[in-house]
């Protein structure tokens, strides 16, 4: 086959969508077939595309990181490569493809639909009329649909109860191969540069209203209330919307010495950040599926998840399961994995275990069926 990838959608720093689109491409390029791949790129991230992929991916920059050229190119040059390159499937990693089809099969990721259904917890670019319709439109018109996880394609079929579940893959993400409990020394070297000095809960994930915060430092403020607790908050990641909220949270006298933004880490600190950790938290009202918990269970750190349905269909008897919005459940299934040795160490290693039905390999395997499925239909 004929393949083509579109990677315009990358970011500068990445987040979980991110991770996805480059693991898959990267998957992709090393599964033994004798498929060729053309990897539609920006310019600004030729050098990082060169190292990740193999010799069978031919890069074409086509676009620049700024928005609107990559809209251009999505919407003009994409289509004409394709059909210039004769290219049988193309595939669109985050959400959208352009209008114009040619006689190539079109496959896009959605990774949630959370623009639909909490609008109110995203940026205004996100919930805009045009955004909705365009990311409608796509859903419409391409011919298979990745998701996630079934509780996305649950909310899919909501959103769109015309769509045929033939069209639909549930195809799980997987957890890079750079996450696995770290030694001593590697996350001693990580708080040296990162400049932790206390232990610490940890939250990895943009810093948005949509993953629940404030109702994270409520639950820690009553955890730290009664003085037994020693271990501060560390929150690693890029600020959104809802961030303002949750500075005026850290005004009140007991949070201003415990809780630390990190901002963006890097790759290579983030698997010791999170081996470093005495838990992880991560409270989101809604996920497609959710990376960073799998990265904390598969670096040895037991996590505890909001009742979103993705983790409830992924991480039950796994991770510690809170409901939503129950600031006290969060606050006691802290105070127990902090103070039971024995949950503390099952729940260790059933995260460990767990982590180790999502790779990257069986993410790009199911994939490459999706494609064939569709080359091969008549």
């Amino acid at each position: 086959m004929k393949i083509a990838i579109d990677l315009t959608a990358l970011l500068k720093h990445h987040t979980g969508v991110d991770v996805y689109t480059m693991e898959l491409a990267g998957h992709l390029s090393r599964l033994e077939t004798g498929n060729s791949f053309t990897v539609l790129a920006n310019f600004e991230d030729r050098p990082m595309l060169h190292s990740l992929l193999n010799d069978r991916c031919h890069i074409v920059p086509i676009s620049f990181r700024s928005r609107v050229a990559r809209l251009i190119a999505l919407q003009a040059l994409v289509p004409a490569l394709v059909a210039l390159r004769g290219t049988q499937v193309v595939h669109y990693p985050s959400f959208f493809m352009p209008f114009l089809r040619g006689k190539a099969k079109h496959v896009i990721t959605v990774h949630d639909l959370t623009s639909f259904s909490m609008p109110d917890h995203h940026i205004r670019l996100r919930r805009s009329p045009l955004y909705l319709k365009l990311l409608a439109a796509s859903v419409r018109r391409a011919d298979r649909i990745c998701v996630p996880s079934r509780a996305t394609q649950q909310e899919l079929q909501q959103y769109f109860p015309e769509l045929d579940s033939d069209r639909i893959r549930v195809i799980p993400h997987g957890v890079g191969e750079e996450f696995r409990p770290p030694s001593a020394e590697q996350i001693s070297a990580a708080r040296a540069r990162l400049r932790i000095e206390w232990p610490y809960i940890l939250y990895v994930g943009t810093l948005a209203s949509r993953k629940n915060l404030p109702h994270l430092l409520e639950s820690y403020k009553n955890l730290i209330g009664n003085g037994a607790i020693v271990e501060h908050l560390l929150l690693a990641g890029l600020r959104e919307s809802g961030s303002r909220d949750l500075l005026r949270k850290l005004e009140s006298h007991e949070l201003r010495e415990r809780v630390h933004f990190l901002g963006y880490v890097s790759k290579e600190d983030l698997p010791p950040l999170y081996g470093g950790a005495r838990l992880f938290v991560y409270p989101s009202l809604n996920e497609g599926f959710g990376l960073p918990p799998f990265e904390a269970m598969a670096c040895g750190v037991p996590a505890i998840v909001s009742d979103a349905p993705a983790f409830t269909e992924n991480l039950s008897g796994a991770a510690e399961i809170v409901p939503l919005t129950d600031t006290e459940a969060l606050t006691r299934a802290m105070r127990r994995l902090l103070l039971d040795s024995s949950l503390y160490a099952r729940r260790r290693e059933a995260g460990l275990e767990r982590v180790k039905a999502f790779c990257w390999q069986r993410t790009a395997a199911e994939t490459m069926r999706c494609y064939e499925e569709l080359v091969d239909k008549p």
